[in-house]
């Protein structure tokens, strides 16, 4: 079963929490360099010799006019009493063209294709879910953010900068890194799918802004977890945010729900009534005994996009006890009324 909710009362809710949702914002002076190394990822490289430079601004209205071609920022933050156990991203705004963003050494998030399949990026906002094992409770967290521009103005350039919660946080998380594959295989559902040579995708975020652009069709999301021992006989709910346009979600290759559906394979679509990616959060029951206790489980999602900006495009994106999930939804119901 799907339960979908689209109330316009409560989608008003969600949309004012967001805008208050900041935790720590990190505008101000970062740490800058031109030029290309992947060794200023690392968390332990010395940037103190760098450039500073203002964040969000073009770096070209800073003393690099004209210059166009790789670049990076550096800065750092302590995980405040507010974050814990919060379902926190990172948000950087717009920047031109292209971008990867690290997390204590760890890819957290990209959009746009580097050089030399370069695909702009710049009318994206930058949105990336923090996964809370990359993050360094007790010490310094340090985000690089690597940066192509191809003309004009460069850089990180403007919005809201800084880390962020959603409105409800999974008991177990899966946001960050998906495989990936555009076209349609009824084997690709299945737990023993060889997936090894798919792409990476960032979830949530549209696959247009991650190097398909104007990509309309068939494409397939696939992610191995093993579900935690303290979730182990609960009742659980799969939470997949806002998804563009539908979708058909699988469990170890049982379909356990779909958002709608695609008529004759020629781009028809059919969905449910008030169905659109700006107003449904689509979560999903999980049969009982479906998932392995203490082994590799598989969920596998086969997206149908005709238009607009496609795929899981916002979170939260996990696993919630149907305890919390259903008291979660009344709290908000009551609050938007």
């Amino acid at each position: 079963m799907v339960i979908v909710f689209g109330f316009v009362s409560v989608v008003s809710s969600l949309k004012a929490q967001d805008e208050k949702s900041f935790i720590l914002r990190l505008e101000g002076s970062w740490k800058f360099s031109i030029n290309d190394s992947m060794k200023w990822a690392r968390p332990d490289f010395d940037d103190s010799h760098w450039e500073s430079i203002k964040v969000p601004s073009a770096w070209e209205d800073q003393g690099f006019y004209g210059y166009d071609g790789y670049a990076w920022y550096r800065t750092s933050f302590s995980v405040t009493k507010e974050m814990r156990n919060k379902d926190l991203y990172l948000n950087l705004g717009y920047i031109d063209d292209v971008d990867q963003v690290y997390l204590n050494g760890k890819l957290i998030g990209f959009s746009g294709t580097f050089p030399p399949q370069f695909a702009t990026a710049y009318e994206a906002r930058r949105k990336y879910p923090i996964p809370e094992e990359y993050l360094n409770v007790q010490g310094k967290n340090v985000i690089a953010v690597r940066v192509y521009n191809h003309q004009l103005a460069g850089g990180i350039l403007s919005g809201d900068i800084g880390i962020s919660s959603s409105s409800v946080k999974p008991d177990f998380s899966i946001s960050g890194l998906w495989l990936f594959k555009t076209g349609d295989s009824k084997f690709w559902k299945e737990l023993d799918c060889k997936d090894k040579a798919w792409k990476k995708i960032v979830v949530p975020g549209n696959w247009e802004n991650q190097g398909y652009i104007d990509y309309d069709g068939y494409a397939w999301y696939r992610r191995h977890f093993v579900l935690p021992d303290d979730l182990l006989g609960q009742k659980l709910m799969l939470v997949l945010g806002k998804i563009n346009n539908v979708a058909d979600v699988y469990i170890n290759g049982i379909l356990i729900g779909s958002t709608g559906k695609v008529h004759n394979g020629n781009g028809t679509v059919k969905i449910d009534d008030d169905n659109t990616d700006n107003q449904k959060c689509h979560s999903f029951t999980i049969p009982d005994n479906l998932i392995h206790p203490r082994k590799e489980n598989v969920i596998a999602i086969k997206v149908f996009n005709v238009q607009h900006r496609g795929g899981i495009v916002d979170g939260p994106v996990g696993f919630v006890k149907l305890s919390t999930y259903t008291r979660y939804f009344k709290e908000m119901v009551n609050a938007a009324n």
